[in-house]
């Protein structure tokens, strides 16, 4: 891999672009063609200068194709030829002659973004958000029924009561409680009482108010 660390942006014919030998990852067409249509063409494709197939991009350059194929609308971002051809934003930046290392980029590119997961409240508190600036989740990939899911795991999974430590005589007076990503140590005798104290938050609060009521009982 060369030391070249900028990149280029070139528009590149759509029906053109070549994509790379090997990309197992799948792809939501759907939802990548809300996120256009809501936002325009905004997230570049990226371009492996040593051979010119496409390290990621794969789903948006697909669905860019279904767009133009069904005559739609053309996204914002997108230039259109004189004879009708779409021309693509591409970053042409890395550098990276051997198959195997491309490779190895382009599977983590997507993993890398998967592993990292969500914080559950944040989430919940920020789509909340969306909804109430925007009146709707459009562009997501997450809908009302997604919302409901979220809420019935918590309620199936977040209250959760383990032995706390190692089960070594110093900790058999407490109790760890998990909520989410935050973690109590609780005394026996006061379980019962917190443990009402939780349902009843879970129960009456909306979630933005139950995320700030946990802040409060960590002291945040």
């Amino acid at each position: 891999m060369s030391e070249e660390k900028t990149g280029v942006i070139e528009y590149l014919p759509l029906e053109e672009i070549q994509y790379a030998t090997k990309n197992p990852k799948d792809h939501d067409i759907g939802a990548i063609y809300e996120s256009i249509r809501r936002h325009g063409f905004v997230n570049y494709p990226l371009m492996n200068k040593a051979t010119m197939q496409l390290l990621a991009g794969h789903g948006r350059c697909d669905t860019l194709k279904t767009i133009k194929r069904d005559g739609e609308f053309v996204p914002d971002g997108i230039q259109v030829r004189e004879d009708g051809e779409w021309l693509v934003p591409i970053l042409v930046s890395a550098n990276i002659e051997d198959e195997g290392e491309a490779l190895a980029y382009l599977i983590g590119d997507n993993r890398l973004t998967e592993i990292g997961g969500y914080h559950t409240m944040d989430l919940l508190d920020s789509l909340q958000d969306v909804l109430k600036e925007t009146g709707n989740l459009d562009g997501t990939g997450y809908d009302l029924d997604d919302i409901e899911t979220i809420l019935e795991d918590m309620d199936r999974a977040e209250f959760n009561v383990r032995d706390y430590g190692d089960g070594s005589m110093e900790d058999e007076t407490s109790v760890q409680i998990a909520i989410g990503r935050y973690k109590f140590k609780i005394p026996n005798e006061d379980f019962y009482d917190w443990e009402q104290s939780v349902k009843g938050q879970i129960n009456t609060s909306e979630i933005n108010e139950f995320n700030e009521w946990i802040k409060q009982q960590l002291g945040f």
